[in-house]
């Protein structure tokens, strides 16, 4: 009970949460692409600094947490059901509710509600390759090892709405043209729409490698059970459906698109007002629990690494180089390509959606893969994950500063 009241206060606090649920300004089209952009006037420095506040507001809200935990006030056994409310409830809350409110503000336009969650598909896929055939070999670690699974999850998923969102309020904040944040809001929203359930869906797959639904969706078709090819499919289906906010995700998806669903949730006359409102407020607990799930981790996880793990240096190095420079230019490289055959608009002609995707090739491991240690009740893994993070966001500062000032030369921005 304690560490769901710390929650509850902290969710009073939590800027990040207020960001993500409020409505921002309704999106408006310009003339040209859709999303394009005008430059804001402003030096490179500015980047380094918003490269700085992102990661250091990230690494003190999880060194805040971890002093609740160092100083008792929440046990390893209630961060582990805390993670459990927060993948159960908190989060299908917040995922729900969110996308209800995203397309009552932006409505259904095919190129957020098409393009961004096929785009989060498509990274997660060209990460997951790479991760699992490229990264784990070198590195050095068996490849159905537990060490192995943890590379893969690391490699696979970036942070796709946090440290974006706090990105893009340091550059953005005070833009001329006030209509540039809000922009970046709606892509961050419609962009989460394919990637929750790519990634608790896979997610979960690449570590459940004792799950035989899982084994059909990724993990070892070898050790698939169903006999057939459609058989195989209808478990694969269930593994992807089984988690909680992938059902939230869709559920949201599926009352946002009937009007009168919406209109009942969030219209001016709706009947069921108060029930949306108590969902928001749950909703509000996700980012301030999964932060604290995140810091209990790192202080209250189990012993030492396994004896399959590989050194922490290499486990860095090999992240960082994957996260930081082959993934950006990967993506950088696809999306030139696809503008070069006319199957996706030049920089210069839609600035904003390329500088959204090139920074999402761009960002360090997701937070949440910490949580899925948790549910698995695998606290050493859970430690080793939120050490790894920790040291891995620290080290992001100059390359994102980097990366992010080469993404708004590209697009033709400035700030």
């Amino acid at each position: 009970m304690r560490a769901l009241q710390c929650v509850v206060r902290l969710a009073l606090l939590a800027p990040l949460a207020d960001a993500l649920l409020a409505p921002p300004p309704r999106f408006t089209r310009r003339r040209g692409s859709a999303l394009a952009a005008a430059p804001v006037a402003g030096a490179s420095s500015k980047v380094f600094a918003a490269a700085t506040g992102a990661v250091s507001r990230l690494v003190v809200t999880t060194a805040l947490g971890a002093a609740t935990v160092k100083a008792n006030i929440v046990t390893p056994e209630q961060i582990n059901g805390l993670a459990k409310v927060v993948y159960n409830f908190f989060l299908p809350c917040f995922l729900f509710t969110t996308l209800i409110r995203t397309v009552a503000t932006y409505g259904l336009s095919p190129e957020l509600l098409l393009l961004m969650p096929f785009a989060a598909c498509a990274q997660i896929a060209i990460a997951f390759l790479v991760s699992r055939f490229l990264l784990v070999p070198l590195v050095g670690v068996k490849p159905r090892s537990a060490a192995a699974r943890e590379l893969t999850l690391s490699g696979s998923f970036g942070n796709p709405g946090v440290l974006p969102l706090l990105f893009f309020d340091a550059l953005f904040a005070g833009a001329r043209d006030a209509s540039l944040l809000p922009r970046l809001v709606a892509l961050t929203s419609f962009y989460l729409i394919g990637f929750t359930p790519a990634f608790w869906a896979l997610g979960n797959a690449i570590l459940a490698d004792d799950d035989p639904d899982a084994a059909c969706l990724v993990v070892s078709p070898d050790e698939c059970e169903a006999e057939t090819r459609v058989d195989r499919a209808k478990k694969a289906l269930t593994a992807l459906l089984k988690p909680p906010p992938v059902r939230a995700a869709l559920g949201g998806l599926a009352v946002a698109a009937c009007t009168p669903l919406r209109d009942a949730l969030v219209g001016p006359n709706a009947r069921l007002a108060n029930v949306f409102a108590a969902l928001t407020r749950f909703s509000g607990a996700y980012l301030p629990s999964a932060s604290l799930v995140l810091a209990g981790s790192l202080i209250a996880g189990g012993g030492g690494d396994d004896d399959d793990a590989p050194p922490g240096l290499r486990r860095i190095v090999a992240l960082c180089l994957h996260r930081f420079c082959l993934l950006p230019a990967l993506g950088a490289g696809a999306l030139f390509g696809l503008a070069k055959v006319g199957l996706f608009p030049a920089p210069r002609a839609s600035p904003l959606v390329w500088f959204f995707l090139l920074t999402q090739f761009a960002m360090p491991p997701a937070q949440n893969t910490v949580v899925m240690f948790q549910l698995r009740d695998n606290p050493k893994g859970a430690k080793r994950q939120a050490r790894t993070l920790l040291v891995v966001y620290a080290a992001a500062v100059a390359p994102l500063a980097f990366l992010f000032n080469a993404y708004l030369t590209a697009c033709g921005l400035s700030v």
